[in-house]
């Protein structure tokens, strides 16, 4: 049986137990309730570990990859004091070449535009918006760079892990439950639709079939966040083979430029999201 089938099989068991009238395994021979949630419990824990499987596949697959570039479309909700839910979109162009180098080009929708460069020895942000650029000494590896920016200065990266060498090791220590959701077509691919719930978030993923299984879209909900908000992008114009030469990962500060912190820079770029 192929893993897709698998898949379905355990996600129409898992659907038949929990929809299921009370009292029916009592009503079968030899059934009890304890029988009836050991099935289920049984049938969760299959569809969870199928799921896992095909997102462990996808990121094998790009962590295999010694350099890649892709294009994404993004977006988050701001919510507001009051509670309502503002919606920001951007545009952003990554390249990765392993193990420490990496460059994100983000369009927002107001016009602004921001570059982030790591060379393996500097962090660098360019705002010409603001006439300011940050240039931050730190050497290592891509990982070692976005353990710095998420966990020691605390800064929030939603799509960090796909940079990462393998983004299955901090998405799947996680997961509570997970499940195969259906096929569906994106764009002109056809892909796997995943459903996966962590402690603080819940996250659905696609994943594209067949001999290249790359992320195809992603929504993450940050469920103990002040109104859900949620966060979302679509991966388009993925390139195995890309030009990823040192300069493109270099940077020179602008003439009359002004330094900021790293911290400086993100509250900038955070601006437009809040109420005026």
């Amino acid at each position: 049986m192929t893993l897709s089938l698998q898949i379905w099989a355990a996600t129409l068991v898992t659907a038949v137990l929990l929809t299921a009238p009370p009292g029916w395994a009592d009503a079968a021979p030899g059934g009890d309730e304890s029988s009836e949630k050991k099935a289920t419990t049984a049938a969760i824990e299959a569809n969870t570990a199928a799921a896992k499987a095909l997102l462990e596949q996808s990121a094998d697959f790009l962590a295999a990859q010694p350099k890649f570039s892709f294009e994404a479309q993004t977006g988050f909700d701001s919510v507001q004091m009051n509670g309502q839910h503002l919606a920001f979109f951007e545009n952003k162009k990554a390249l990765v070449r392993r193990p420490n180098r990496l460059r994100v080009e983000t369009d927002e929708a107001d016009g602004d535009e921001h570059t982030f460069r790591f060379d393996g020895k500097q962090i660098s942000i360019d705002l010409p918006g603001e006439n300011a650029y940050v240039a931050v000494e730190k050497s290592g590896t891509i990982d070692e760079m976005t353990d710095y920016i998420v966990d020691d200065l605390e800064i929030p990266v939603p799509l960090h892990d796909f940079f990462s060498s393998n983004f299955y090791q901090a998405a799947q220590a996680g997961i509570v439950s997970g499940f195969y959701v259906d096929e569906a077509t994106i764009g002109k691919r056809q892909c796997h639709h995943l459903a996966f719930r962590q402690i603080d978030v819940d996250f659905q993923i696609w994943i594209e079939d067949g001999d290249r299984p790359l992320p195809c879209s992603l929504v993450i909900t940050y469920k103990k966040a002040a109104g859900q908000p949620q966060y979302w992008a679509r991966f388009d114009d993925w390139n195995l083979s890309p030009r990823a030469g040192d300069k493109q990962f270099e940077f020179t500060p602008p003439k009359g430029a002004e330094r900021l912190s790293i911290r400086a820079a993100v509250e900038e770029i955070r601006e437009d999201t809040e109420a005026k």
